[in-house]
């Protein structure tokens, strides 16, 4: 599927010049410097590999069709001095200091003809490569747009340089912003984390000689507490919209791992996509000593990903493997959010982008050949009456016929690509009632599943590649309520009645499975997954690590109270 940046707003009409604010008219010696620059390919010299041969085409454009004229006026040069804080907000590495951006103001406004000529070209070069990285790679190759009235027409990343030299040179750049939904709150997460950063972030918990369970007394439970305040998790509620469990714990003895503490720790865990059992074992504390630069990064990549994603489509369907999660959304409206299970670490599931073309009801089960040997052919060979319990029929893959699974011998060599197992449909089958189907090479699709209590898991990658839905019906009727093709009665009641139908969709949907290593869930927590495939980034450690506050036993201290005796026991802090 290709990858787009976000749509800009076509602008029809001749170019806006504002010549009072450009210090200088067309026809004047920097015309003429411009105009020998840009014949002599300086743009190209200038912006180099940083932006597509499209978005050079449209700097050449913008240039000709103004005659050449500079197109920065002062007022919207300064401007892009605040562009850099725009970059480092949506994480983003421009690649520019401010004082090379002042300098080419500098030159645009102060210099002779050909240092004012050469500042506009660095100012246009400076906006083009910010605003690709922004976009995440411009794809307008510079073509021409119809227009929609009479007069010129041009290719909108024209107009938007020209509207950026001439006004607001931030807030057009911001346009090439991602419109998918997690960019913008992925973008206040990385705000969050970077505050916790300049607060001084984290140290690592060490390790024990035993993992750390509720209801235990050990010197490392301060430095547990510590670490959960430093990332928003016992704070006051108003602190931090992206933590999951925000209010501040009572007080406590400083080294008892109490309920409370526990309550904090799983909500730490379902944040990392760890099993929720308030235990601190090697997992859990591996994600509690990774550094908050890491997760910077982590957010930092999130965004890029989406940058370069943005059209997802109207209607789609966003599945994050890692997250064990996936949603449906409607524009920038969350429709449907469901768990979901994915495939295990041998038999992973894909991460890529396809469009829905067909659901199936009460579908039979083909199993793939490598499936079948690594699950099937033992059991056969041990008990060819396998089959038939579990509700399969044996095929000759060559003739395509009937065989019993009693006349076949199971130990013979390339068994498993001369036969076909097939499961037929009704409540037993391993795809459940129905499957959503994007055909593709990796044979991935979206389905039921017999197995409900696997969903009862935290961690959830159990599967044989396909993602299991938690609530496929739900699922596929939100893809037949928005088709015209397709009745959701009918649909439903096809269900019912056990058949076998294919339901084509008259428009399809475009579903997304990503893995990523951030992001926001639809309760609007930042989320950090475990890396069940190992292909994030390897974290970092944070640096220094928590001592410990261990608590000496005292005896009973007796006071003398208003003449009265009585016994305090004084603790430590």
């Amino acid at each position: 599927m290709a990858e787009t940046h976000a749509p800009l707003k076509r602008v029809d009409g001749p170019a806006i010049v504002v010549e009072s604010m450009l210090g200088e008219p067309k026809g004047s010696e920097i015309a003429a410097a411009i105009e020998a620059r840009v014949m002599a390919d300086r743009i190209d010299m200038t912006l180099g590999k940083a932006v597509s041969p499209g978005a050079k085409e449209a700097a050449r454009l913008a240039y000709a069709q103004g005659v050449f004229a500079p197109i920065w006026t002062r007022d919207a040069a300064e401007k892009l001095v605040d562009a850099n804080a725009t970059c480092k907000e949506n994480g983003i590495d421009s690649g520019y200091t401010d004082a090379q951006i002042r300098a080419a103001i500098d030159a645009r406004f102060m210099g002779n003809a050909d240092a004012r000529a050469d500042g506009d070209l660095m100012l246009t070069a400076t906006w083009l490569i910010m605003a690709s990285k922004l976009s995440g790679g411009l794809s307008d190759e510079g073509g021409m747009v119809k227009s929609t009235m009479t007069g010129p027409t041009r290719s909108d990343l024209v107009v938007a340089l020209r509207k950026a030299g001439q006004s607001d040179p931030i807030a057009t750049m911001k346009e090439f912003s991602s419109l998918a939904p997690q960019y913008s709150k992925l973008r206040d997460a990385l705000k969050t984390y970077r505050d916790h950063a300049a607060n001084g972030g984290w140290m690592k918990i060490r390790d024990g000689k035993e993992m750390l369970e509720p209801g235990m007394n050990d010197p490392r439970v301060p430095a547990l507490r510590e670490r959960l305040k430093a990332e928003g998790y016992i704070q006051p509620a108003a602190f931090n919209f992206f933590m999951p469990v925000l209010d501040d714990l009572p007080e406590t003895a400083p080294t008892v791992y109490d309920e409370t503490l526990a309550v904090k720790v799983q909500a730490f865990q379902a944040a990392h996509g760890l099993k929720q059992d308030g235990v601190i074992g090697p997992a859990t504390l591996a994600a509690l000593n990774e550094s908050v630069e890491s997760k910077i990064d982590r957010i930092e990549r999130a965004m890029n990903h989406w940058r370069s994603r943005s059209d997802l489509g109207e209607r789609h369907i966003w599945v994050n493997i890692p997250s064990y999660r996936a949603e449906a959304w409607t524009g920038d409206r969350l429709d449907i959010a469901m768990d979901t299970i994915v495939g295990k670490k041998r038999t992973p599931t894909t991460a890529f982008s396809d469009e829905i073309e067909y659901i199936v009801a009460n579908p039979k089960w083909f199993l793939p050949i490598g499936l079948f040997k690594r699950q099937k052919l033992r059991k056969l060979r041990k008990d060819p009456g396998y089959a038939a319990r579990h509700n399969y029929v044996v095929y000759d893959r060559a003739s395509g016929a009937k065989v019993n699974p009693h006349t076949i011998d199971w130990n013979e060599p390339g068994v498993s690509r001369k036969i076909q197992m097939v499961q037929t449909p009704g409540p037993h089958n391993a795809l459940g009632q129905l499957k959503i189907i994007f055909p593709n090479k990796h044979s991935i699709y979206l389905h039921d599943t017999p197995d409900r209590h696997l969903f009862e898991r935290d961690v959830r990658a159990l599967s044989s590649g396909c993602v299991r839905l938690l609530d496929p019906v739900k699922m596929a009727n939100w893809l037949t309520d928005g088709d015209e093709g397709v009745s959701t009665e009918v649909f439903n009641t096809t269900l019912q009645s056990r058949e076998r139908e294919r339901f084509y969709l008259d428009k399809h949907v475009q579903v997304h499975l990503t893995y990523l290593p951030a992001v926001v869930n639809p309760d609007g927590h930042v989320e950090f997954p475990a890396d069940i495939y190992q292909q994030f980034k390897k974290p970092t450690l944070a640096k220094g690590t928590y001592p410990d506050d261990i608590v000496e036993e005292q005896e009973d201290l007796y006071v003398e109270i208003d003449g009265e005796s009585g016994s305090r026991s004084d603790t430590l802090q």
